[in-house]
């Protein structure tokens, strides 16, 4: 009685909002959970007639039919008609293959439990089925409606999900071959399929195997012959990419260090045509350096910055090399002067962290000169160089120069909320912190972010309610302050904020 109660909300939800998919499939949920399963049946018609330009739902409609319904020859239908509506979907010509494949599992089990022979009666049809020259017809199709190499491929691992298939996907891998012979993919694909065939050789359109070959050995046979046909940028990264994979599976250390060398020598062969990426080039450095080949290393590094001055990357990891090389600050400070030259002032800021770091701990008294050249940089880098010398200025020349700068820095926007929450940590490391100083820091603080900023003025009242020398009267002063300054859109949240830590004062 409740569930028919159920059903009769659903039918009325969905047709007052009949647009709500997620309503439709609840329903469903539903039903199918009752196990009305002929109410299943015509809500999946219904929500398609609404629906009909979303493949999952065609989906979700012909995965209940097989499964739930025992009834293939509806999934079938109901993907068909969907492909009618949505034939760019690689979805739903997913699913109609992979549904294929499974009608074809089910088939040969059938036939083995039951004991039939291989020919019986003629049944030419079941043959056809059996011999998956259905799934072949559909991958055909797909094709034809979406002719992409990535999308023709892509087929291959639902091949590899049953035992019998390897045969298709040696069939669309030579249809993707004669389809598709000038794009790398299409080599990438056949050589790294030659290095995961459990059946032998592949047949190849170019017959590039020899027959003594197999495994890995196969597939870089595959890539050499790429490479002469196809000699870019793109076929050496996929070739190199597939190398470094390699590398990561060795299974010992003498394989390892073999194919170690195999990719540094690739790497070199491709920066020697000027075709080696970016991202590569940085990878060989670092091999380089597992190889201990400091020197090589260093001198791969500094070719990375000549070719791509103007990246970051190149320049952190050559002055990382420099750094690493031991004694010799001059030269490490003149690469980081002339990252900062060469790079652009935007995307300087992890050059100037570094230096930082490097100067503070080797030449600290270079620290500070060199990091005063940051604040004529863009906002944020100066607005993180301020912060830092503030820091840098107590550490190594006490608290009064700190104050001094800070109070420079006060008429040189941009300024930053932590800049002056720095000064206020500082005063307040001091043995006997001044109050009229961080109320002044406060001020400032509010003058510069009062209108944007609530933990601003959080903090503020903070210290006048708690700081021994703080005027518990002025909490209330500063709240009608922070209430007529503060944005609209953050006023109710200062306010918010405020009672909650009155209700813990009290």
């Amino acid at each position: 009685m409740i569930a028919r109660r159920i059903n009769k909300l659903f039918k009325k939800a969905v047709l007052l909002f009949s647009g709500d998919s997620k309503l439709w499939l609840s329903h469903i949920d539903f039903c199918v959970r009752m196990g009305w399963n002929h109410v299943v049946g015509t809500l999946y018609t219904r929500m398609l007639n609404l629906h009909s330009h979303r493949p999952e739902i065609w989906v979700a409609a012909a995965k209940w039919q097989l499964e739930c319904n025992s009834s293939p020859e509806m999934a079938r239908k109901l993907l068909q008609r969907g492909l009618l509506f949505n034939n760019k979907s690689s979805l739903l010509w997913h699913e109609y293959f992979r549904m294929e494949l499974i009608f074809v599992d089910k088939m040969r089990k059938r036939k083995i439990v039951l004991g039939i022979e291989e020919k019986e009666d003629g049944a030419e049809a079941e043959d056809a089925v059996l011999k998956v020259k259905i799934p072949s017809l559909v991958y055909g199709a797909a094709v034809k409606s979406i002719p992409d190499i990535e999308f023709a491929l892509s087929f291959l691992p639902i091949c590899d999900a049953f035992d019998f298939a390897h045969h298709l996907a040696e069939q669309i891998l030579q249809d993707v071959q004669a389809r598709h012979p000038n794009q790398e993919r299409m080599w990438d694909a056949v050589a790294r399929r030659q290095l995961l065939s459990k059946h032998g050789t592949l047949s190849l359109v170019e017959n590039v195997v020899c027959s003594d070959k197999k495994g890995a050995a196969a597939a870089r046979a595959i890539f050499e012959q790429a490479l002469v046909r196809l000699p870019t940028e793109t076929m050496w990264k996929l070739y190199i990419q597939f190398q470094l994979e390699l590398l990561e599976q060795s299974s010992s250390e003498k394989q390892a260090a073999k194919r170690l060398r195999q990719v540094v020598n690739l790497m070199q062969r491709a920066s020697s045509e000027e075709l080696l990426t970016f991202e590569h080039h940085q990878e060989w450095v670092k091999l380089l350096q597992n190889c201990k080949e400091h020197d090589a290393a260093l001198a791969c590094a500094q070719a990375s910055v000549k070719r791509w001055a103007k990246s970051v990357e190149a320049w952190l990891l050559l002055l990382e090399l420099l750094i690493g090389r031991g004694p010799g600050a001059e030269d490490a400070l003149k690469a980081f002067e002339d990252a900062l030259s060469a790079i652009s002032k935007q995307e300087s800021l992890p050059v100037w962290r570094r230096a930082t770091e490097f100067l503070s701990s080797e030449v600290p008294e270079e620290t500070i000169p060199f990091l005063e050249k940051a604040l004529f940089y863009p906002n944020d880098v100066c607005i993180w160089a301020k912060e830092k010398l503030l820091e840098l200025k107590c550490l190594y020349h006490g608290y009064n120069a700190a104050r001094k700068f800070y109070k420079r820095m006060l008429n040189l926007k941009p300024l930053s909320v932590n800049f002056f929450q720095r000064m206020i940590d500082l005063e307040n490391s001091r043995v006997q912190p001044d109050a009229d100083n961080l109320r002044s820091y406060f001020e400032h603080a509010v003058a510069e972010f009062g209108g944007s900023n609530v933990d601003v003025w959080m903090k503020y009242i903070l210290f006048e309610l708690k700081h021994p020398e703080g005027k518990p009267e002025q909490a209330g002063v500063l709240y009608h302050r922070a209430v007529k300054t503060l944005d609209d859109d953050l006023t109710n949240h200062f306010i918010s904020a405020y009672s909650l830590m009155d209700t813990r004062k009290l």
